[in-house]
Parts: C-alpha cells; structure tokens; sequence
C-alpha cells in the first residue's frame, strides 16, 4: 500500500496571470483506505480554464484555500480498493486534484467509457466535459442550419473545435477565431473549418466581417471581450448567440467596465448562457454519438499534454496565457 503521494498545492492566490510561484510541491500522506474507499494511480490530469475562477473565488464552485491541493479532473487506474463496486485495474474519472495518488470513495468515481482503442484521455476532452459543453451548446442552443453561418471562438481548443465540427456536420458555414497563423492553419487544415480569423491581428474586424459576407446567424462564444464584442457588432437578423466562457475576464482582477455578460452564463439568461454542469445526465447520448465518430477518425481533436505532475503549474500558466494548443493535460504515467 503506498503511504504517501507527491501533490501540487496553491502558495498563493494569483494576481493576474498565473506563476509557477503561486503554487507548491508537496508530499502528502494517504492514510488507511476505509470501506468503500479506493486508491487511484492518476494517468492523465485535465487542465481547465476555470480553475482560475475557482483559485480566486470567483466560480460557480468554490474557492481553494491556500495549502489546499488544487481540484481537477482527472483519469486514473484503481490500484487499492475496498469497494467491491469499484475493483482493482479499473479505469476511472473524477476529482481527483492535482495529485499522483488518491485516496476517494468508490461513489464519487464513475468508469471511463470510450470506444476501443480511443484513449481515455479523450474522456478529459473530446469524449467529456469539454465534449459534452459543445454537444449541448450546438444542438439545443445555436442550432446551426444548413447554409447559414456559424462562428466559433477559441476554436482550436477542446470546446472550440468540437462545436466546429459539429456545427460544420449539419451543413452550416464555419468560421472559427483563434490566436496565431498556426492555430488558425490547424482549424481550417485539419478540422476543416470553412475560414479562421486571427484575433490578434489588427485587422481582425474586419477579416471576420469579410469571412461572414452574410452575417453570423449562430455564435459560440468561449472568450468574451473584444471577439465577443466584434461578433455581437455583426450578427444577423434571429442570430443566437451561445455564452459559455470568458477567458478574457480570467486573469483580471476587476470586471471590466461597461456591459458584462459574465453574469448572463450564470443566470443563463435570454442569450443563451450555457452551464455545462446543467447537463451531464446526457453525457450517455453525447458519447452514444461522438464516441463512434472519434474512433472512426471523423472527429478530430488535439492534445496538449505535458509529462510528470510537476510540470502541471507551468502547462497551467501556459494556458492561462493563451499559449496552449488543443486539449491541456498533464501525463502521470
């Protein structure tokens, strides 16, 4: 039975952008497995964008004292147990945290289901919540028609090109926005976007405008600010406009002046603000669909993933910073 485990706990709350110095190694003890209780070898930790929410109090969720492991996502194989439920070898997915063992009751872990020879990893990206967030925000919210336009941003990421596809399958016109010549390549090249826009140009304006010659009739929004701002500025006539992220309020520590439509996703309100956790009894039908589709490689994703439990902070703050390309993972084993 191993005793204790190596963790990455949070030294501080970060001011702006995240630093490997906000957080901290530690060597944890485990204790003694109790009934119903099973030890967990991570394989995969899911790095998420709304973690800095949580680490700074402002979630949906709750805040992270400091010292405190930092909550996650994450895919693992049962190595101890005392559940007959939950046997040894299994793979499982639950908040584990930022940890290379640990130590959670059998009911709080679900099995990981993934087509044969698809990776569990997808069940952190493609095949889980980010999976399920583009699932839900396109089928039921923006309703993507044949012939009509449909914009996605942050659309190299989990979410992003998941919703792309997607939107993309049902006859729609995809144009996704993205950071940089490379992710922009990568979403039209490989995911087969219709055009991307790069936001960080500064003719991005009017590019997007050029790249939706007929309005936007259905916008995925992942990032807020000015990409919201410039897409709100040209939507067609019945538009909808799907409201799931802000990575652009994340790392400040004031809202930014004027509208703000944060509060909108949490009231999920007439814009079509989109809480995922809202959702998850239909993570089944999500999977009965796009798990076939991942295994036949007709929908694409990509990871980003970095190796060893110790180089989480960094890959962490590299996401924060915009500099992440796919689905952000750490890799234990």
């Amino acid at each position: 039975m191993i005793e204790r485990t190596g963790a990455v706990l949070l030294r501080r709350h970060p001011a702006g952008v995240p630093t490997p110095a906000d957080f901290e190694w530690a060597d944890c003890p485990l204790g003694e497995l109790a009934e119903g209780e099973v030890l967990v070898a991570v394989d995969y930790l899911s790095l998420d964008p709304y973690l800095r929410g949580v680490i700074s109090g402002r979630h949906l969720g709750h805040k992270v004292e400091l010292g405190a492991v930092l909550p996650g996502t994450a895919v693992g194989t049962v190595i101890a147990s005392r559940s007959a439920a939950v046997p040894v070898g299994r793979c499982v997915i639950g908040e584990l945290g930022w940890r290379e063992h640990a130590r959670v009751a059998a009911s709080a872990l679900q099995p990981v289901l993934v087509p044969s020879g698809v990776s569990p990893s997808t069940a952190l990206g493609v095949l889980g919540m980010p999976g399920l967030t583009a699932y839900i925000g396109v089928r039921d919210l923006a309703r993507p028609a044949a012939g009509q336009c449909f914009v996605v941003s942050a659309a190299s990421g989990p979410v992003g090109a998941t919703a792309g596809q997607l939107a993309k399958r049902a006859g729609a016109r995809v144009v996704g926005v993205a950071g940089g010549a490379a992710k922009c390549a990568y979403v039209v090249e490989q995911l087969g976007f219709d055009a991307c826009v790069d936001y960080k140009l500064p003719d991005f304006v009017d590019a997007l405008r050029a790249a939706c010659p007929a309005r936007i009739d259905a916008y995925f929004d992942n990032v807020g600010g000015a990409v919201l701002d410039a897409c709100i500025q040209h939507l067609a006539l019945h538009a909808r406009v799907v409201l799931c992220g802000l990575i652009d309020q994340y790392n400040l520590e004031q809202r930014p002046p004027g509208p703000n439509l944060g509060p909108v996703i949490a009231a999920r309100a007439s814009l079509h603000g989109l809480v995922v956790y809202d959702h998850f009894a239909r993570m089944p039908e999500m999977l009965g669909e796009l798990g076939p589709l991942v295994a036949a490689g007709e929908l694409r994703y990509r990871e980003d993933i970095s190796v060893g439990l110790r180089q989480a902070p960094e890959a962490f703050c590299r996401l924060m910073r915009g500099e992440n390309f796919g689905k952000t993972l750490v890799r234990l084993r």
